[in-house]
This record gives C-alpha cells, structure tokens and sequence, in this order.
C-alpha cells in the first residue's frame, strides 16, 4: 500500500520535471547557441547546424558572417538531411570568399604577382579557417608556423632560386619582422613586385640612391641612415659623427642594403652577411665587431675600423 502511495505522489513529480522542469546546462547551453549563431536548417524547420556542427565555432577567433544570416551567409540553407559529402556552398573558392572581401579581390585580381597558397588546392582555405581559429585573422596556425609548412626547403621555380626559410629561423641574429614572419615586408595575397613586398626595395646591388628606393625599410627604420652624411642619431654605424651608412649608399655606384646585409638571418649581428657576392663570385665579410664599433675585410676595401 505505501508503495502504491509513494508511486501516485511522485509521478507528477516526475512528468513536471522531464517536460516543464529546469533544463541542464547543456542544453541551455546548445539553444542559446543554435538562436544566436545559426539560422533554421528549413522555414518552419526544427534542426539548425550547430546541432550537427556547433564544435566549428568553438574556437575564440570566429569569422564574422556578412549579414544576420549567418551561416546561410556561404552554405545553402533548408536542407536538414544534406548529404554527408557536401558542404553546400553558395559559391566556389575563391569567388565565394570575394562576396565579402572585396578589397582582396581587386588586389588579387589586378596584382601581376599573386601567392600560390591563393590559387592553388584549397585557395583561401589553404591559410585561413572559414569558421573560427585560435589565431589572429582565423588563420589555420600560428603565422609563422604556416609560412613555414610551406617556405620549409630550398626549389627552384621558373628559374629562380627559392629560401629556405626553416633553414634561417635557425640563425644567430633574426630580423625581428622575419621572426615571427609578420606582415611588414611580404604581402600574403598579391603584389606588384615579385618577391610580394608592400612597398619599393631595389633588386640590383648598385643603383643611385634615393630614399624612395627603400620605402620598405622605413616601416621600422628612419631614412636620416641615408640622407645625413653626419649625425650621432641616425644609426649607430657611424665613425664618430661621419654616418657610414650615407658613405656606402652614396655616389656614382651606390650599394643596396642586401650588399651587406641579409634581410632574414645571419650569423653575426646587426644581420650583416658572412661573404659578400660580387657577380658570380663570393667573398668573405670579415667583420668583427667590438663593445665600441667594428671592423671589416671584404673585397672592396682594405680592413677597416671605426669607433662610435
């Protein structure tokens, strides 16, 4: 009899909680997520994509969608048993992509130099998740680590010698920007100059120099290095006050900045070269620094010192 009791009491117990009762946390949890990010898989449907593909959108960086639409924004909507294989995208790479970033586009599209990771196999998605990321502009990885899933060996393409980049992380003295391959130098998508640079650097060892020429290297360093022939604060390669820098630079035959320096690594500081190329030959730098200034033997002069 008390069992008989005890089983009436407690059955509208029993139904308040599994239908009108207080939901878990999970499922609070997925409802919020399914009314705010997604939209109805269907008009009038119940199922919406995160309930299958909510894990997409878990990581911090999320790629914001166009409009309120969402993910309805790339894929197809009001197909809520689509097939296994297909994502249903409203378009395909790298046009799908342009819908929204137009300014890629015209660069992409008007540069004569574009990045292979933009053209080739997955596009766009070659470098950047089309949901969400743990990295600055949803890129797959770490940008250093996905420069260098690529830029990892020595080949050659149409001719032309390619760095290997892994090889140089693993030098003495790195420039900061190559250091962590940070967008200050390369563009990632497109550019006019063939080894993708934002702005003017000169491809030939001599040249008359101006300091348009470097328009490169004046995002991180002043052009005074090259327009004071004397200065204490222009650059610390200075004898005295006589700025040794304006020496090299200028002239019938003045020098590129490669001519000594190596924009990535080396094995001495203030990135200055091992050997120093002259056409098809190669000569050794010689430079040995000191608390005070240095000194320097390559094949354009006797050694040489100065002291700042």
């Amino acid at each position: 009899m008390e069992k008989i009791i005890i089983y009436f009491v407690s059955l509208p117990l029993f139904l308040f909680l599994w239908f009108d009762g207080p939901k878990t946390t999970w499922v609070k949890s997925a409802s919020a997520v399914a009314d705010t990010i997604p939209p109805k898989a269907e008009a009038g449907g119940s199922k919406a994509c995160t309930d299958c593909h909510g894990p997409v959108m878990e990581l911090k960086v999320k790629h914001n969608a166009k409009t309120t639409n969402a993910c309805a924004d790339c894929h197809k909507s009001g197909v809520t048993d689509h097939p296994k294989n297909s994502i249903g995208l409203l378009k395909n790479l790298p046009d799908l992509c342009y819908s929204c970033h137009e300014d890629k586009k015209e660069l992409i599209t008007t540069s004569p130099f574009v990045h292979k990771a933009v053209t080739e196999k997955k596009m766009c998605a070659n470098c950047h998740s089309p949901h969400s990321s743990d990295n600055k502009k949803v890129l797959l990885a770490p940008r250093k680590d996905l420069c260098l899933s690529c830029h990892n060996k020595s080949v050659k393409e149409d001719g032309t010698p390619a760095i290997n980049f892994e090889k140089l992380m693993k030098g003495k003295t790195l420039h900061p920007p190559f250091e962590g391959c940070e967008k200050v130098c390369h563009n990632p998508h497109a550019s006019s100059d063939r080894r993708l640079l934002d702005d003017p650097f000169p491809k030939n060892n001599y040249l008359s120099v101006a300091s348009d020429s470097f328009a490169l290297c004046w995002e991180c360093h002043g052009s005074d290095m090259i327009e004071k022939p004397k200065s204490k604060g222009a650059t610390s390669f200075r004898n005295g006050d006589q700025n040794l820098h304006w020496v090299h630079v200028h002239g019938e035959k003045g020098r590129s900045c490669m001519m000594c320096h190596n924009p990535h690594s080396t094995e001495n500081l203030h990135l200055i070269r091992t050997d120093v190329k002259f056409g098809n030959w190669s000569f050794k730098m010689n430079y040995v620094p000191n608390e005070n200034g240095g000194s320097c033997l390559p094949s354009c002069h006797q050694q040489r010192s100065y002291t700042r």
